[in-house]
C-alpha cells in the first residue's frame, strides 16, 4: 500500500496542521481571565492575542470563550481545552526537570513543615533515606511547628510539602497516610491510679486535665464524648512540656502512646485506658493536589507515594479514585485516603489489652 492509499484521521490531521502555539496563548488567555492581560504577559498587541484565539476557534471548530465587560467567560469547550492545555503546559514545563533527575544532577531545597517527633515514624526515615540517597545534592529543610500551623503554611502557599494531622479531609489537597498514632491518657506517680489497672472514663470524669491552647480534634471528640477536661489543670503546646506537667501531677492528659512509651519519661507516666478505649490519629505526608511544584518538592512527594504504596499492591490495581497529584512525572497508581474519608478516628482495636 502507497502512502497515498493511507486515509488520515482527522484528528493526525489537526496535530499536523495547527499552530501550536495558540494552545499556549490561548492558556494564558484563559489563566490571566482576558485577552488584555494575556496580551501584557507576552508584550504583545491586544488585536494579535484576539487573532491567534480566532484562529485556534475556527481549528477546533468551536468558540472557545465569551466576551464580557468583566473579560472573558469559558464556554464548555473552553473548559475542556483549557484542561488539555493546562497537562501540556505541565508536561513541557516537567521536561527538564525529568532530564535533569535522570543525569542526577537537581540540586537546591525542599522544605518541608511538620509536626514534632516525627523521627519515630520508620516509613518517615525511609522516605527521607531512599530520598537523600537517590537525590544528595537536595537538601532537606525540616520546620517543625504546631498540627494546626502546618495546615495553615500548606494551605496559605507558603510550604509545598508537610506532614501532621487533618481534621476534614479536602479534595484539594493529597493525603498520603503515613501511620496511625494511638494516644493515651496518662498520669504521674503522685496519682492514685499510678501502676493500677486500665479504668473507664467515666471514672475520670473529675480529673482536672493539662490541654494544649490549640487541642487535636480527636482529643477534644473524646473528652467531650466522655465528659472529661471539664477542670483544667494546666496548658502546654510543647510535647515535652506536657508530659513534663502530667508527670509533675498538674492534671491527666492525652498523649501520643508511641512517643511516651520511646521518652525519658516512659518510667514516670501512667496509661489509665484500656487499649480498645484509646482514641486513634492518622498522621498524612500532605501537599497541594493540583498545583505545580518545584523539582525537588516533586520528586520527595514521588519518593513518599512510592514508599507508602502497600505491600500487596500491584502495577494494575486500581485506586478508589483518581488521584489528586501534580500531573507532572506521575507515579504508579496508590490507594490514597478519599476526602471523603474521616482523617482522625476513634479505632476499637482487636488486639489484647496491655
Amino acid at each position: 500500500m502507497s502512502k497515498s492509499d493511507l486515509v488520515l484521521e482527522p484528528s493526525v490531521i489537526f496535530a499536523r496542521n495547527v499552530d501550536w502555539n495558540l494552545f499556549k496563548v490561548f492558556y494564558e488567555i484563559a489563566r490571566r481571565g482576558g485577552i488584555g492581560a494575556a496580551a501584557r504577559s507576552f508584550n504583545r498587541q491586544q488585536p494579535n492575542i484576539s487573532s491567534a484565539l480566532q484562529r485556534l476557534e475556527a481549528h477546533v471548530g468551536a468558540t472557545l470563550c465569551i466576551r464580557t465587560s468583566r473579560g472573558i467567560e469559558l464556554t464548555i469547550h473552553g473548559h475542556q481545552l483549557f484542561a488539555a492545555c493546562r497537562d501540556m503546559f505541565e508536561s513541557v514545563q516537567n521536561m527538564p526537570r525529568a532530564a535533569s533527575a535522570v543525569r542526577g544532577d537537581i540540586a537546591g531545597t525542599v522544605a518541608l513543615r511538620v509536626i514534632s517527633n516525627l523521627h519515630q515514624q520508620p516509613k518517615l526515615t525511609e522516605i527521607l533515606e531512599n530520598f537523600h540517597r537517590q537525590y544528595p545534592r537536595i537538601e532537606i529543610k525540616l520546620d517543625v511547628a504546631h498540627w494546626r500551623g502546618v495546615l495553615r503554611s500548606l494551605k496559605s502557599g507558603e510550604i509545598e510539602l508537610c506532614i501532621g494531622f487533618e481534621d476534614k479531609l479536602d479534595p484539594k489537597y493529597l493525603y498520603l497516610p503515613i501511620t496511625e498514632q494511638k494516644q493515651q491518657l496518662y498520669c504521674g506517680p503522685a496519682h492514685p491510679l499510678f501502676g493500677k489497672a486500665a479504668v473507664a472514663p467515666s471514672q475520670l470524669v473529675a480529673e482536672p486535665f493539662v490541654v494544649t491552647e490549640d487541642e487535636p480534634v480527636p482529643y477534644t471528640r473524646y473528652r467531650e464524648r466522655h465528659g472529661l477536661g471539664q477542670q483544667i489543670g494546666g496548658f502546654a503546646d510543647n510535647l515535652q512540656e506536657r508530659m513534663w506537667l502530667i508527670q509533675l501531677g498538674m492534671g491527666i492528659g492525652m498523649l501520643p502512646q508511641a512517643i511516651v512509651e520511646a521518652s525519658d519519661f516512659a518510667s514516670k507516666l501512667w496509661p489509665l485506658l484500656d487499649d480498645l478505649e484509646a482514641p486513634t490519629c492518622t498522621i498524612y505526608f500532605m501537599a497541594n493536589a493540583s498545583s505545580i511544584r518545584s523539582a525537588p518538592a516533586q520528586l520527595l512527594l514521588d519518593t513518599a507515594l512510592a514508599c507508602l504504596q502497600p505491600d500487596d499492591a500491584s502495577p494494575a490495581d486500581d485506586p478508589p479514585q483518581p488521584r489528586p497529584v501534580s500531573r507532572q512525572a506521575a507515579p504508579a497508581p496508590f490507594p490514597i485516603s478519599p476526602a471523603s474519608a474521616a482523617p482522625m478516628r476513634l479505632r476499637k482495636k482487636r488486639s489484647a489489652t496491655r
